[in-house]
């Protein structure tokens, strides 16, 4: 006697969009990406040593970027083709309308996902600036902007004289020699006036020549602008490759789809193959 199959149908006139795949083919996606992403902070890890001659931050840098691409298609295909696969059979619709649909709930599916991630990143981010809050504000010595570190190099003493574990700057001079700066920044560089009074506390607290503690200023100004021309390249490097990888997922998802609605019409096993192309 042969196996009855019963397999849900709605009608062409109801909603095409079935919410419930939707959110388990998100759900699954993100538990994908999760376990994907564990793996390959922990093979990276493996990759990084600070004893010297031990770390291979190129190689791992190169691996790094490979398998959040991977764990990006990955798991939006597993997201689209859950989405599609649960949603139920449409009847009396044309064979490429129901395509359609099925890469449309992949599509959804993909979307749910990148809101969820944008909560949780921005819903981290806010926790981190609060903690950061926190700690500065029980702490005078926490560095008001990443500058700190390239303004407290050009108060060290002069050869022969000792360091101390006292700062030679005050925060409020580190803070205002900083203001000084990032108020330069994109204008045509550091005012000679603002040089002048930038250079005079530090030749006051390092007990240098100005003309010495001039150079200092100098250089420090140089170095603050590349690190500041490093930082936005970065980023901007990131968030260029963060919209091509989601946008590479948005594919992964649509065809997750259209294969997850294949395997539910033709009742055939989970398997995603790249035949069509």
């Amino acid at each position: 006697m042969a196996d009855i199959i019963e397999v849900e149908t709605t009608s062409s006139m109801e909603s095409f969009l079935s919410w419930r795949g939707i959110l388990a083919g998100a759900a699954a996606g993100s538990a994908v990406s999760l376990v994907l992403l564990s793996i390959g902070i922990s093979a990276g890890l493996s990759l990084l040593s600070p004893w010297p001659g031990q770390s291979y931050t190129g190689f791992a840098a190169s691996v790094a970027a490979a398998w959040a691409l991977i764990a990006t298609i990955g798991s939006f295909l597993v997201a689209g083709f859950v989405a599609a696969r649960v949603r139920p059979r449409v009847a009396d619709v044309p064979a490429d309308e129901v395509e359609f649909r099925d890469g449309l709930q992949g599509l959804v599916a993909w979307a749910v996902c990148v809101l969820f991630a944008g909560v949780v990143a921005m819903g981290a981010g806010t926790a981190v600036l609060h903690a950061g809050s926190a700690v500065a504000k029980f702490s005078d010595r926490t560095a008001s902007s990443p500058l700190a570190a390239i303004v407290s190099t050009m108060a060290a003493p002069p050869e022969g004289k000792p360091v101390t574990a006292v700062p030679m700057l005050t925060t409020e001079e580190t803070r205002t020699i900083e203001g000084i700066f990032l108020k330069s920044f994109g204008h045509d560089g550091l005012a000679a006036s603002d040089r002048t009074f930038v250079a005079n506390i530090i030749a006051a607290k390092a007990g240098i020549p100005v003309s010495e503690a001039q150079t200092r200023v100098d250089t420090a100004y140089t170095d603050a602008v590349a690190a500041l021309d490093k930082a936005k390249k970065a980023t901007e490097l990131s968030g260029l490759l963060t919209g091509l990888a989601l946008l590479i997922g948005l594919v992964a998802a649509w065809y997750g789809g259209v294969r997850g609605g294949s395997s539910r019409d033709n009742n055939t096993l989970a398997r995603i193959g790249f035949s069509r192309f």
